[in-house]
């Protein structure tokens, strides 16, 4: 009876995982970035891709899909730089399987023209582990730091990256450019 129970309990976990990785797997693939936006990360980061679901560990899958069951773990939408117009924040892995790094990139629109600009957040060129490396929105509003000496109160959304269960750093607009607050450890 009780190896059964467990059976019954196990078949049901997997499936609802599948199902949920299924659901981000497939927002990442419908996640269309406007024309303007491909161009651009077609011409200049044409050996890089954002992140998918796949990428992420078993225990990193689990936390991601129940935090974000609709998000992309590679591409976060957000009103990063100005509150009328969105922007794509993504991060950016190796397509290759030998390539290393990764790169975070903001895709925003000038206020003059609508045309595509790329703002590189961070990156990594050597060999390291991002495995457990998301990126999301973080909505306008009050933050601090992980250790509370500093906050900022956000008039847009945020970038917000984070390495599941290791600690978080918000990239903000301000004043022309983004800036850092490390929120967790």
């Amino acid at each position: 009876m009780c190896v059964r129970f467990h059976l019954l309990v196990s078949v049901l976990i997997v499936g609802i995982v599948s199902s949920s990785s299924g659901q981000v797997k497939s927002a990442c693939q419908r996640l269309s970035l406007p024309s303007g936006a491909r161009v651009l990360l077609d011409q200049k980061y044409a050996d890089w891709r954002p992140k998918e679901l796949s990428d992420l560990g078993a225990d990193d899958k689990q936390l991601w899909v129940a935090a974000h069951p609709k998000d992309c773990p590679g591409i976060a939408i957000g009103h990063f730089e100005r509150a009328d117009q969105l922007s794509f924040a993504l991060l950016l892995v190796p397509k290759s399987e030998s390539g290393h790094g990764y790169r975070i990139v903001v895709l925003a629109t000038t206020a003059a023209d609508d045309r595509y600009v790329d703002r590189v957040l961070d990156h990594i060129d050597a060999q390291t582990s991002n495995s457990g490396m998301v990126i999301s929105t973080a909505p306008r509003g009050s933050y601090s730091d992980f250790e509370d000496t500093t906050s900022v109160h956000l008039k847009v959304d945020a970038v917000n990256v984070e390495w599941i269960e290791k600690g978080a750093v918000l990239y903000y607009w301000e004043h022309g450019r983004y800036r850092t607050i490390q929120t967790s450890d």
